[in-house]
């Protein structure tokens, strides 16, 4: 019984830790940057930032020069990124940017996560 669960222990643990990482895929790595441009459109709900510091690059996402944040996003959280986005832009303070450096692409460009 204790050879039975010694090896279920170990097992379990790598099993909840692989498990558990693909839970919060979507958000994974961060920047620091000054946001350099806020585009708002007012046929769509779709934000797009360029952040100095940003990836150029990306296995999956396509578009790049601009990051988004996701028009499917709530519009109460939506209008709290922007208007955090807008203070760092006006202040010219550094923020920290969260996305997901190996999916999440919204028409081809990175999605933001995070605006901190």
């Amino acid at each position: 019984m204790n050879k039975l669960k010694a090896l279920f222990l170990p097992t379990f643990a790598i099993l909840a830790i692989i498990f558990s990482s693909d839970a919060f895929a979507g958000y994974n790595a961060n920047f620091d940057g000054k946001v350099k441009r806020v585009i708002t459109y007012t046929y769509s709900t779709q934000i797009l930032i360029e952040v100095e510091n940003q990836p150029t690059s990306h296995p999956e996402c396509t578009v790049f020069g601009l990051m988004v944040i996701d028009p499917d996003t709530p519009d109460n959280i939506r209008q709290l990124v922007l208007t955090r986005l807008m203070t760092a832009y006006a202040t010219g303070e550094v923020v920290t940017i969260g996305y997901d450096n190996k999916g999440s692409c919204v028409n081809g460009r990175m999605k933001v996560f995070r605006v901190g």
